[in-house]
């Protein structure tokens, strides 16, 4: 089984205190070397890889993102970042061309509320850098991570991002230990507002909270097989960066890492530890969902080419940047 996505940490700094998050509160922060990236994403490449997510951390703290890109670009990736904004109107011009999949986070219609959830102010840079990555040729999707405290701020946000013709991501809150604590009618709204015009929600996330997340005597998690996931100190995290357990330095030989004695140990493992109990992390489980039959596969393909048909052939954004 070949791996699908490259989830590169770059960098733990970050300029905001999300809620919902951890990463901003580890020490010592770090970023990802030029030299150490060059020869992951070549060797990832070789090993399978088709996307890969450059994340943090806030990744645009990552002065040499750009050359992250373009070297991603250059190996044939599909490229991904997911941003804050406190920096991107900025840095719009070096990136233009290199993101294929930019997301910028909204969890509101209100800085008030937005601020609050973030921990920094950052709606209005929110805002203006809609503008900014269109000027670029630079489409985003709004990612709104929905929980108890925001959902029904969705209906304003889901009018700016028909107002500025872009899609509007629905991506439920996860919970790093455990199961999804969100009350069952907040999924249900969010179910009823995918079905408008421009918003994507992967229903096969709210399946899989339905059925009570991973369970280690049945383990649906492919987060081993199906994600490569590089720290900013270069190292491979097993089994994935939230529980990492092992990390294996890299040292120039990712091919090497990935055929280590410790992986394998660690794909026997997946989904198996005590901690994957009840585990619905979006990140891991979105591609899991293509490595696996029957109805979590169906509902994330059938969510996914509604997302298409509606950016690419309905708002005829461009596919590759």
């Amino acid at each position: 089984m070949k791996p699908l996505l490259l989830h590169y940490y770059i960098t733990n700094r970050c300029n905001a205190k999300c809620e919902f998050c951890v990463i901003w509160q580890e020490q010592p922060k770090i970023d990802a070397d030029i030299n150490d990236v060059a020869h992951n994403l070549r060797q990832a490449r070789e090993a399978g890889c088709k996307f890969a997510d450059f994340t943090g951390g806030e990744p645009l703290l990552h002065p040499q993102l750009p050359d992250f890109l373009s070297l991603a670009k250059k190996f044939g990736f599909i490229t991904s970042v997911t941003t804050n904004c406190l920096l991107f109107k900025e840095r719009a011009s070096e990136l233009k061309g290199l993101i294929d999949l930019l997301h910028f986070s909204i969890d509101a219609d209100n800085a008030e509320l937005h601020d609050k959830i973030r921990g920094c102010k950052s709606y209005g840079h929110v805002i203006d850098s809609i503008d900014a990555a269109l000027a670029n040729r630079l489409y985003p999707d709004l990612m709104f991570t929905y929980t108890e405290e925001n959902i029904d701020a969705l209906t304003g946000v889901w009018r700016l991002a028909r107002e500025k013709r872009l899609m509007l991501i629905l991506d439920p809150v996860f919970a790093l230990l455990g199961p999804d604590k969100i009350d069952a009618d907040v999924h249900r709204k969010a179910v009823e507002f995918s079905k408008k015009k421009g918003v994507y929600l992967n229903r096969a996330h709210l399946l899989l909270r339905d059925n009570g997340g991973n369970s280690i005597s049945e383990p649906l998690c492919r987060a081993v097989s199906a994600v490569v996931v590089v720290t900013p100190d270069n190292c491979l995290a097993l089994p994935c960066y939230h529980n990492r357990r092992v990390n294996i330095k890299i040292n120039g030989n990712l091919s090497g890492v990935l055929q280590s004695n410790e992986r394998k140990d660690a794909q026997a493992m997946e989904g198996r530890y005590p901690f994957c109990e009840g585990c619905h992390i979006n990140c891991y489980f979105d591609p899991t969902y293509q490595y696996v039959k029957g109805r979590y596969r169906r509902e994330s393909i059938k969510s996914k080419l509604r997302y298409a048909v509606r950016k690419y052939l309905i708002y005829r954004r461009p596919w590759l940047v």
